[in-house]
C-alpha cells in the first residue's frame, strides 16, 4: 500500500489477488459472476482467438464482416427483450451514444453515471426526481420527454424503482444505464428490463457495460430497430474498432457458464447476508452483491487480516472514503464466513 493508500496488484483479481507476493481475499472491483479467472471461460476466449483472432482489424460497416457480432447482438436483444442491440467498444461509449443525440432535452436523474449524464438534476435523490417528473409532466403532450437514469447505484447499493413511469401522461424515451444490473438482476440475470413498466407511450434505450457481470471488455445499447439503425450510421459506431472477437465468441458460447455462476452468486449473497444480518449499519438491497459498510469501518482492519475491500472517495476524491464489500461468484463459503467473522468482531449488533 503506497502513501495514498493505493494497492497495486501483481496479477488478475478473482476470488483472491496478490500484492507484492502476498495473497489476499478479494472483495473489491465488479467481477460479479467471477468470470475473470474462470478456467472454462478462459478456454473459450483462447478458442475464439484461435478462430477469429484477438482483434478484428476492420470497421463493422466494411464489406468484409464477422457474423459473430450480429449473433451476439441478437442474443443480447433476447436477454433484454429488445428489438435490436448495437455493440460498442465500451459501456461508456454506449451510454454517450444513447444520450448525446438528445443533448439539451435530457432530464437526468440524480447520481446518473457520466456515460449518460447530459444535465445534472436539481433534485436531491431519485425519489424526489420521480415525484417532480410526474407532477411536472402529468398533462398529456405530443412532445416526448427524454429521461436518463442508472438502473443500479453500485455506490449506495440501491436498485432504482421505475414504476413511476406508469403515471407519466405524455410519451417518453427512457435511457437506462444497466451496467450493474445486466447479468445479475432477476432470476435469469436479465437486468432491469424485467422490472420496467410496459406501455406504448414509453420507449426504452438500455445502455450497459459487458464487463461488470459478463467479463467482456465492451458495451451495448438495446433499443428499437429504428434507433439501432440510426446509431449504426453514427461515426461513434462506424469509425471504431469493434470488441475483441475472441471475447464475443466466449460470451456467445459461454451462456451456460453465466447461468452456473449466477446460481453461485445468489447462493453467496444469501449466505453472507444471513451471516451479517444482526450487524448495525450495513446497507444492501436483495439481488445486488454490494454491501455498503458504515463510516466507522476502516480499510486497514481488513487488510491486516488478509482481506481487500473496495475503499475510495467518490465522487469527491478529497472526501471521505466509501467502504464497500463486493461479493462475487468465485468466493467460497469459507471466504464469506471469514469476512463475516471480521465484521462481527468490529461492528455492533442491531
Amino acid at each position: 500500500m503506497d502513501e495514498a493508500g493505493n494497492l497495486y496488484l501483481d496479477g488478475k483479481p478473482g476470488r483472491t489477488c496478490t500484492v507484492r507476493g502476498q495473497e489476499f481475499l478479494f472483495f473489491s472491483g465488479y467481477n460479479y459472476l467471477g468470470i475473470n479467472g474462470d478456467a472454462e471461460f478462459d478456454e473459450l476466449i483462447l478458442a475464439g482467438a484461435a478462430k477469429y483472432g484477438w482483434v478484428f482489424p476492420s470497421s463493422r460497416i466494411s464489406n468484409t464482416r464477422l457474423s459473430l457480432y450480429e449473433e451476439c447482438e441478437a442474443l443480447l436483444s433476447r436477454i433484454t427483450g429488445s428489438e435490436d442491440t448495437v455493440l460498442m467498444p465500451s459501456g461508456y461509449a454506449a451510454g454517450r451514444m444513447s444520450t448525446s443525440y438528445f443533448d439539451s432535452t435530457v432530464h437526468n436523474a440524480p447520481g446518473s453515471h457520466p456515460a449518460i449524464l447530459q444535465h445534472r438534476s436539481g433534485c436531491n435523490n431519485f425519489k424526489d426526481w420521480t415525484e417532480w417528473l410526474v407532477k411536472a409532466y402529468m398533462p398529456k403532450s405530443t412532445v416526448p420527454l427524454v429521461l436518463a437514469a442508472d438502473a443500479v447505484s453500485p455506490l449506495t447499493a440501491v436498485v432504482n424503482d421505475f414504476s413511476f413511469l406508469r403515471n407519466l401522461g405524455n410519451p417518453a424515451v427512457i435511457v437506462i444505464d444497466d451496467s450493474h444490473g445486466i447479468g445479475i438482476l432477476g432470476d435469469l440475470g436479465k437486468g432491469i428490463s424485467t422490472a420496467l413498466p410496459s406501455n406504448k407511450n414509453l420507449e426504452y434505450l438500455l445502455s450497459y457495460s459487458l464487463a461488470k457481470a459478463y467479463g467482456v471488455a465492451g458495451g451495448a445499447v438495446s433499443c428499437s430497430k429504428e434507433r439501432a439503425k440510426f446509431f449504426r450510421s453514427l461515426p461513434e459506431y462506424t469509425g471504431v474498432t469493434p470488441i475483441s472477437p475472441a471475447q464475443i465468441y466466449a460470451f456467445v458460447n459461454g451462456q451456460h457458464i453465466y447461468e452456473r455462476q449466477l446460481k453461485k452468486l445468489k447462493h453467496n449473497m444469501s449466505l453472507f447476508k444471513s451471516a451479517v444480518q444482526e450487524l448495525k449499519g450495513i446497507a444492501n438491497v436483495d439481488g445486488f452483491p454490494v454491501f455498503i459498510l458504515p463510516k466507522s469501518v476502516n480499510e486497514p482492519d481488513f487488510y491486516e487480516q488478509g482481506i481487500l475491500i473496495s475503499s475510495f472517495s467518490y465522487p469527491d476524491p478529497a472526501g471521505q472514503k466509501l467502504n464497500r464489500i463486493v461479493i462475487n461468484a468465485a468466493h467460497t463459503e469459507n471466504d464469506l464466513h471469514q469476512l463475516a467473522a471480521i465484521l462481527n468482531s468490529i461492528l455492533p449488533a442491531i
